[in-house]
């Protein structure tokens, strides 16, 4: 009877290579393009959503967000509120271990709010953001963290998520390398390890086969930086990457009909809009913003440029899809006659070059805009460019690339810029009043008014979220009537995938890695 085995062998071997490999000998390597190239790994000085994205692969906070927005306990197994709602308690998971073998606990915790609200390296921005918000952590065993808050705080827990202060890091790698080289080399507790970062090229990330949780189903994890929406859609096409994150609106059909590929939409909670500085000459005059405003085409711009991957929103700097967003709030109007007739009122008059000037000071303004962070952002800072140049302005268009971008925004270098919001959550907190408080994190504007001030301290002590709308109503009125936004749009998150790429949800809130896996 042997014989016969040995006759049927080489069949069996054919029949085996042309039902192809089992789906668990299938490498598992992942690859997907981001808009940008990262510019940290450190959360506390992440800034832009590309670095956030790969690091919400590697570190994890307290509680997560699920698909549907829901938020679910993560390194914190459960977490209860003081009546007076100024003490939060977290219960810890226990045997959660950092990549680098150290343990998890209530004193890696504090460590790292303690980074965040005292250590002089660490980036101002968030401290005082945290500074107006905790009392104190304290820490009464080694698996429970308490934190004491000033007031009380109703997107509290949406602040631990998605604040980046809340992704708490090794201490013992930041103790060990230091913050400069632990930013290079990142050590989280998440469900992938940092393996390699060359600028310009690719991310690598590794499967964490010591996850606490249900580990992840990929081996490897690739971020391609593919700025051009072109090159990112010619590579999903031909298979060099398996999700594309950036596609052109005359792209979407065409991708919609390739049976090879999947394409998600969906209204996302990012916000695109200029910011004026209107805190320094000559943009201090507020009939100069206004007659910005009254100036530029908003709504035909977007409509014109960036199409269904995007959608006007007169309130600026808080989505559309936010359950606090005003519906019945109106923009300014697109009257250049009443632009010009303002900045006649404040002095500034044409010359014979079209150029406003006043007291032998041409009215001339630097404009910041990415090249390529954003949807159509060199073609709308044109048309802007453009439309303040018809009522008189100097524009001195600055298109950069994103890290030098950054540099120059954060430093104030700006009359105007082309800037967005980007947020998992739709709580209003997370958007006005890192943007528009006094000593706000994104306030590169300085604006300070008292009663935006008041008022923001009011809706985060108040409960009620019907209350709470109306409060953030008032806010985005007075900012309005203060001019110290021009409207763009909301973008929509759009994803086209490989239908190869499983275990992908689509949604507004989050993008998770974990789930995903190759099918053969």
């Amino acid at each position: 009877m042997a014989w016969r085995w040995l006759f049927l062998l080489p069949f069996l071997v054919l029949l085996s290579a042309c039902n192809g490999p089992a789906p668990e000998a299938i490498p598992q390597e992942v690859t997907v393009a981001l808009p940008q190239d990262i510019t940290t790994l450190d959360p506390l000085d992440t800034q832009d959503a590309p670095s956030l994205t790969v690091e919400s692969a590697i570190f994890e906070s307290l509680v997560r967000r699920e698909e549907t927005g829901e938020i679910l306990p993560a390194l914190a197994e459960s977490w209860t509120v003081s009546p007076d709602g100024l003490t939060w308690t977290f219960q810890l998971r226990r045997g959660v271990k950092f990549h680098d073998g150290s343990d998890f606990d209530g004193d890696g915790v504090k460590w790292q709010f303690h980074r965040v609200l005292f250590d002089p390296d660490a980036p101002i921005r968030f401290r005082k953001q945290w500074q107006d918000v905790l009392e104190g952590v304290e820490v009464p065993a080694e698996d429970q963290v308490v934190f004491h808050l000033k007031s009380p705080n109703a997107a509290f827990l949406e602040l631990i998520l998605l604040s980046n202060a809340g992704l708490i890091t090794s201490r013992q790698n930041f103790e060990t390398l230091g913050a400069k080289d632990a930013a290079l080399h990142p050590v989280g507790t998440g469900p992938f390890i940092f393996a390699e970062w060359v600028p310009g090229q690719q991310i690598v990330l590794k499967k964490n086969p010591h996850y606490w949780g249900q580990k992840a189903r990929l081996d490897t994890l690739i971020f391609r930086p593919i700025p051009d929406a072109n090159t990112q859609v010619i590579e999903l096409e031909t298979g060099g990457i398996h999700m594309a994150t950036r596609v052109h609106p005359e792209d979407i059909h065409r991708l919609q009909a390739n049976p090879h590929i999947q394409v998600f939409l969906t209204p996302a909670y990012r916000t695109r809009y200029l910011r004026l500085h209107g805190t320094k000459e000559p943009l201090s005059d507020i009939r100069l913003r206004q007659a910005m405003n009254y100036a530029v085409p908003g709504k035909a711009i977007v409509e014109s440029l960036v199409g269904e991957l995007g959608s006007y929103n007169p309130a600026a700097i808080l989505p559309r899809s936010s359950w606090a967003y005003p519906e019945h709030l109106s923009p300014y109007a697109y009257d250049p006659p009443k632009a010009m007739e303002l900045l006649e009122e404040a002095g500034w008059t044409l010359n014979s070059q079209g150029i406003r000037e006043k007291d032998g000071q041409l009215l001339s303004i630097t404009f910041l805009a990415p090249s390529g962070r954003y949807l159509a952002d060199k073609e709308i800072a044109e048309a802007v460019k453009k439309s303040l140049e018809e009522v008189g302005f100097q524009v001195n268009l600055k298109v950069l690339e994103w890290p030098t971008f950054l540099e120059e925004y954060r430093a104030r270098r700006f009359d105007l810029v082309l800037i967005g919001t980007d947020q998992e959550s739709p709580e209003p907190a997370l958007f006005l009043n890192p943007l528009v408080e006094t000593g706000g994190r994104l306030n590169y504007s300085d604006y300070s008014d008292p009663l935006v001030d008041a008022w923001l301290k009011e809706a985060l002590q108040t409960s009620d979220p019907a209350r709470r709308k109306e409060i953030y109503e008032k806010v985005l009125l007075r900012v309005q009537e203060l001019a110290w936004f021009i409207p763009l749009y909301d973008e929509v998150k759009v994803a086209a995938v490989s239908t190869r790429l499983k275990g992908y949800v689509h949604s507004p809130s989050v993008t998770r890695f974990d789930t995903l896996y190759l099918d053969r």
